[in-house]
């Protein structure tokens, strides 16, 4: 019987167009949908929305409540269905986005 929990959809772990290491400054246009810390991190900005238009209007920091956090290694953040990343500042630490 197939799961209908709320769990990951495992075709978004596979990161079929790539992924990218991510050092502490910012970056624009990532389109990512997921990203794991490589070490302790601290976000300043996470901006993004509706992958099919390129949308960069939501303020995730807010809306996932990341603001003053730090990500500790391992920590693994999703997009929602449908949205990705496009704007990510990193004050400390390291990411490996997934596009």
């Amino acid at each position: 019987m197939a799961s209908r929990g709320k769990g990951v959809n495992p075709n978004r772990l596979t990161g079929i167009l790539g992924c990218e290491y991510l050092t502490a400054r910012q970056y624009t246009d990532k389109a990512i949908y997921a990203f794991i810390a490589q070490e302790d991190t601290v976000l300043t900005v996470l901006t993004g929305g509706d992958a099919s238009i390129a949308e960069n209007t939501v303020d995730y920091m807010t809306s996932i409540e990341l603001a003053g956090i730090t990500l500790k290694q391992g920590a693994m953040i999703i997009a929602p269905e449908g949205e990705v990343f496009n704007t990510i500042s990193i004050e400390s630490g390291s990411v490996i986005g997934y596009k």
